[in-house]
Formats: structure tokens, C-alpha cells, sequence
């Protein structure tokens, strides 16, 4: 019986804890495709790109944008309804 060995790879670098964001690729917040060939780094660095699907076109600053508006939203849709209004609404 013959043995194969597989000589080992270099060791695989874990993303730092505070740079999670940088990994992956850079995917459109509007349709959420994944573009194969920009990273979150490289955009992170100053690129951009249009997204093939929808033709938006991002990079950091407008990516910031949309993330700041989701937090927004997220912190302001559930509080902002007055209780009155939703003890209203379920009767």
C-alpha cells in the first residue's frame, strides 16, 4: 500500500477580533450580493465598486451611510410608536 502525503500549508491567519468587519467580500447592502473580486479590506482602503447585480455603486463612506441609517432605524422604528397607539391597534 502506498502512502500520500500531503505536505502541510502555511498556517492560516484568524481575522483580528477587532478588524471583523475587514474579512470577506464586500457585499452590496441594497441587494446583498457578494462581489467576488472586492474585499471589505480593499474597500476599506479606499475602493469602490458597482454591484453587478442592482448597479449600485459603494464603497466606504456609503456603506458607513447605510449603516448608520439601519442602526438608526433599528433604535427608532419600535420606540418611536406611542404605547397609546399600540394598545389601540390590538383592540
Amino acid at each position: 500500500m502506498i502512502s500520500t502525503m500531503v505536505a502541510p500549508g502555511p498556517a492560516l491567519k484568524t481575522p483580528s477580533a477587532l478588524e471583523p468587519e475587514l474579512v470577506g467580500l464586500a457585499t452590496c447592502p441594497l441587494c446583498h450580493t457578494e462581489d467576488g473580486s472586492m474585499t471589505n479590506q480593499a474597500v476599506s482602503a479606499g475602493a469602490d465598486w458597482h454591484c453587478s447585480r442592482c448597479g449600485w455603486r459603494w464603497d466606504a463612506g456609503r456603506l458607513a451611510t447605510v449603516a448608520a441609517h439601519a442602526a438608526w432605524l433599528a433604535a427608532h422604528t419600535s420606540s418611536s410608536i406611542d404605547p397609546a397607539l399600540r394598545a389601540g391597534a390590538a383592540a
